[in-house]
């Protein structure tokens, strides 16, 4: 597996307010995973919430005043950042192969699943259900993953929006020791999941946004494609995701014991929420094995802090790099559905050593864009709330935005990504070349729910709000050097 070496300039800028929110379904169901929503009221914020035209890429309006830095110092970092992006560089990748990696960018796996016809009917009425009512439980299942054959495996379903638009396209996750407990999937993994990309008809976003929050230290799980049939019926193409699980924690962070925590209700994040104030976190987490009182005590103790004292505060709970990563790369991409936005879509893993908090963010499809032409100031990127979840408004990300200690590392964030892997001159290549790869199997799925020219449409305005992204940071932040 190729890894880019990445090197940035980071200018350090002075002193110079973030809201979000969505009830994605109040299931108890800790593998019910919130990482959908069902609709999106988007509502755009300020003159850098200009309409992506996707029919003609026009340039993006100029940034607010209110966005340009206060102060510049002369000095700059320089990042070494290595950037485990899987498989080869834009311009090498021709076509998607066999994949010789679990998490191959230039490969596709082929994945075949048999299991009683009973099971399956059942699985396929369970993701008909309406969304938050969404019934998945484990069916014992047989696997072939390349050609290599595995019994007994566990197979159930997840994501609550993402079926909405095409539950006969369910997404699976696959468990090799579910019903067997010495049990080993390909390559040694234990779990992973497919996932039917019902929010993004590309294909791409979540993969690309995982590898952008990795280039700049953060944590996200990696991905690949699938072509995936169930007893012997053709389900097209998937996204083969990893699963944040003990093995991912283990390889990430040298140890797979501490207590990891979910949010199994949507609006939560990690402050405290408008409706019902910190106590209301506790039900709206589930750990395993840990108690979720310790993300109340971390929302209380953030919540409270005087600006003086918030940077310490992230530092004793969390690892602050690791959220001003997720923080930077979910409002560049202006995603509707994270941590910020709708305070779901990740994973909070407490360090057996430490004890503090690592933030990793998962369903990161509601990006780019999408087809609601989303599009946020980074200074303020989600305000007002969203009008599903009303009554919760983060307010972190603009504490950190003003605070003169944090917000030069969220820039020096911002900067890494604007002239490294986000650079158009790297990323586009790259969305040019997966877009040509992968149109055999998206183009032609059988269970597909876009025209040929509604799929040319999405591919466009995902390369045009890297366009114009790109403009947008060089405004702020000025050139890369």
């Amino acid at each position: 597996m190729r890894q880019a070496t990445l090197w940035m300039m980071a200018a350090w800028l002075g002193l110079l307010s973030a809201c979000g929110s969505d009830p994605a379904g109040a299931g108890a169901d800790p593998d019910a995973s919130t990482d959908d929503v069902s609709t999106v009221d988007w509502q755009p914020s300020g003159k850098d919430a200009t309409v992506l035209d996707t029919a003609d890429g026009s340039d993006a309006a100029d940034v607010d005043s209110a966005d340009a830095p206060d102060t510049v110092k002369p000095d700059v970092v320089q990042y070494d950042i290595i950037a485990d992006i899987g498989g080869g560089l834009p311009s090498e990748i021709t076509a998607i192969t066999p994949a010789t990696g679990m998490f191959d960018f230039e490969g596709i796996h082929e994945v075949k699943v048999t299991l009683a016809a009973a099971d399956w009917t059942a699985y396929l009425n369970g993701v008909n259900q309406p969304d938050g009512m969404k019934v998945y439980t484990w069916d014992q299942a047989d696997v072939e993953f390349d050609g290599q054959k595995f019994s007994a495996a566990g197979v159930k379903g997840f994501g609550n929006g993402s079926q909405i638009d095409n539950p006969g396209k369910p997404n699976m996750r696959f468990k090799f020791d579910q019903f067997v407990t010495t049990g080993y999937g390909p390559l040694g993994e234990k779990e992973f999941r497919l996932k039917a990309s019902g929010q993004d008809p590309t294909f791409i976003r979540e993969p690309i946004a995982g590898a952008l929050v990795r280039t700049i230290g953060g944590n996200g799980p990696r991905f690949s494609w699938a072509h995936f049939t169930v007893n012997g019926e053709d389900y097209g193409a998937y996204e083969l995701q990893e699963s944040v699980d003990k093995r991912f924690f283990s390889n990430a962070f040298g140890n797979k014991n501490g207590d990891k925590f979910e949010p199994v209700i949507g609006c939560m994040g990690i402050d405290c929420p408008t409706a019902g104030g910190c106590p209301a976190l506790k039900p709206a987490y589930v750990g395993s094995p840990g108690d979720p009182q310790a993300i109340v005590d971390a929302a209380q103790a953030i919540t409270t802090a005087t600006d003086d004292q918030l940077p310490a505060v992230l530092d004793k709970y969390f690892y602050t790099d690791e959220l001003l990563a997720d923080y930077a790369v979910d409002a560049l991409l202006s995603n509707l559905d994270g941590l910020a936005s709708a305070g779901q879509n990740f994973t909070i893993y407490g360090d057996e050593k430490t004890k503090k908090f690592h933030m990793i963010p998962t369903g990161v499809d509601l990006t780019f864009g999408n087809f609601n032409d989303a599009w946020y100031e980074l200074a303020t990127p989600w305000g007002p709330p969203n009008s599903w979840c009303a009554d919760r408004t983060d307010t972190l990300y603009k504490r950190i935005w003003n605070n003169a200690v944090l917000k030069p590392k969220l820039v020096a964030k911002l900067q890494a990504l604007q002239c490294g892997l986000f650079n158009s001159a790297t990323l586009l290549p790259l969305v040019q070349s997966w877009q040509m790869a992968l149109k055999p199997y998206v183009y032609s799925d059988p269970k597909g729910l876009y025209t040929p020219k509604q799929l040319d449409t999405a591919y466009l305005a995902l390369q045009t709000y890297i366009t114009k992204r790109q403009k947008t940071l060089s405004d702020l932040l000025g050139p890369c050097k």
